[in-house]
């Protein structure tokens, strides 16, 4: 059918619009989200992105997201959570 197809359409769109997006002064700030194709019309969704102070760690176990609300209150780190778990659960073995 044709000779040459980019080999990656979507993501050369999207560069595309971004590039130009960036030349506007009402859309400097944002990027190109969710893109949608349909057979008489093109959308695509503007995101601001927005950064968040903050920090992470990697775990290796999974967490409960009740427990790193407790801590963040409590003023604890994500790992004295963690043990404040493990020795929780461990007395109320001891208990039954």
């Amino acid at each position: 059918m044709t000779d040459k197809l980019p080999s990656r359409p979507t993501l050369d769109i999207r560069e595309a619009l971004n590039e130009l997006l960036q030349r506007n002064d009402r859309t400097q700030d944002k990027v190109v989200g969710d893109m949608f194709l349909g057979s008489d019309i093109f959308i695509a969704q503007l995101r601001r992105p927005k950064v968040l102070e903050g920090h992470w760690e990697d775990m290796d176990r999974t967490v409960d997201l009740f427990d790193l609300i407790d801590a963040h209150q409590k003023g604890d780190t994500p790992q004295d959570a963690q043990d404040d778990r493990g020795q929780a659960r461990a007395s109320k073995a001891q208990n039954r």
